[in-house]
């Protein structure tokens, strides 16, 4: 009786965090959609017809470039799809972040009491590649269609209306997950240094008494984290957000890559090793007030709820 009191509220738990997280998320999404939106026209600079942004511009010379050929409206494009990824995406990479790392903890036997204080950080990074990866698994349709918005590279009326054209592109459902490879490897790399970094940061900060667990703590955990994401996952995401703009054959296979190696490789022997930290300087802007806020959120709603710090 108590084991299935025990297990339901687990449960129960579980689903709050889900909840918690994908709120959290999509706040954080609202607010950096417009970095987001310059990245990826930054990444996909002299891959695109269709694209505006040049990427020897720069930052700002990219920004004014975009803005004075489409307007202010182009800030928010995917600002749909981009909602309804975080949803899945963030409620699995963050929200399961804590009850995936209490069960690994548990299994590998890594700590006798379980608790998060001491998780090594092996755990951490494992729990957070796994839950980053089946997030990203899920929500790739609409990553698929965000970039697709974003980029420029096709005008949809709608998300529906845009996983129909993408589906009749060529080899119908299997469509959506195109670029899943990367998408997968990103978000896997994303989630294992991002909240790991916040997590282990944090708890190293509060057990040697030189920060007090609030807003200021939150703050600056949140910003070490954003930018270790940042440099971990840049590579992958330009990969990413190319693989994902090409045009396909009537099979649904791409016409320029098939995959995230070849993709950084052609771009290295094309341009340089170092073309494929293009979009750093946007990946940061976006990741770092990303991460703070969606952790920030997430950290004051869990505890609105009654639930822990994380």
């Amino acid at each position: 009786m108590s084991a299935a009191m025990s297990a339901a509220g687990s449960r129960s738990n579980a689903l709050e965090q889900f909840a918690l997280a994908g709120v959290s998320n999509g706040v954080a999404s609202f607010f950096t959609n417009p970095v987001d939106v310059l990245k990826v026209r930054m990444q996909l600079a002299g891959a695109s017809a269709f694209g505006t942004a040049n990427c020897q511009l720069g930052v700002v010379g990219s920004a004014k470039a975009v803005l004075r050929k489409e307007g202010l409206a182009v800030l928010y494009l995917g600002m749909q799809p981009s909602l309804l990824r975080e949803i899945p995406y963030g409620g699995l990479r963050m929200g399961m972040y804590e009850p995936v790392r209490e069960q690994l903890a548990a299994a590998f036997a890594s700590v006798g009491s379980g608790k998060q204080t001491q998780s090594a950080l092996g755990v951490k990074v494992v729990a957070g590649a796994i839950t980053g990866a089946v997030g990203s698994i899920i929500a790739c349709p609409m990553d698929l269609i965000k970039v697709r918005m974003q980029g420029g590279t096709r005008a949809y009326a709608s998300v529906l209306s845009a996983a129909r054209e993408i589906m009749l592109e060529g080899g119908g459902v299997k469509c959506l997950w195109r670029g899943s490879g990367p998408t997968v490897q990103r978000a896997a790399l994303l989630t294992a240094t991002q909240v790991p970094c916040y997590d282990h940061s944090k708890h190293h900060l509060l057990s040697a008494g030189l920060i007090q667990e609030g807003y200021v703590c939150h703050f600056l955990c949140s910003m070490v984290a954003g930018v270790a994401a940042a440099a971990a996952t840049t590579p992958v995401d330009l990969a990413k957000s190319r693989i994902m703009s090409q045009t396909v054959d009537a099979t649904g296979r791409g016409t320029l890559y098939n995959g995230t190696f070849e993709c950084l490789m052609h771009l290295a022997k094309e341009k340089g090793t170092a073309s494929i930290f293009r979009g750093f300087n946007m990946q940061w802007l976006r990741i770092g007030p990303h991460t703070t806020i969606s952790l920030m959120c997430f950290e004051q709603l869990r505890r609105l709820v009654g639930m822990n710090y994380l």
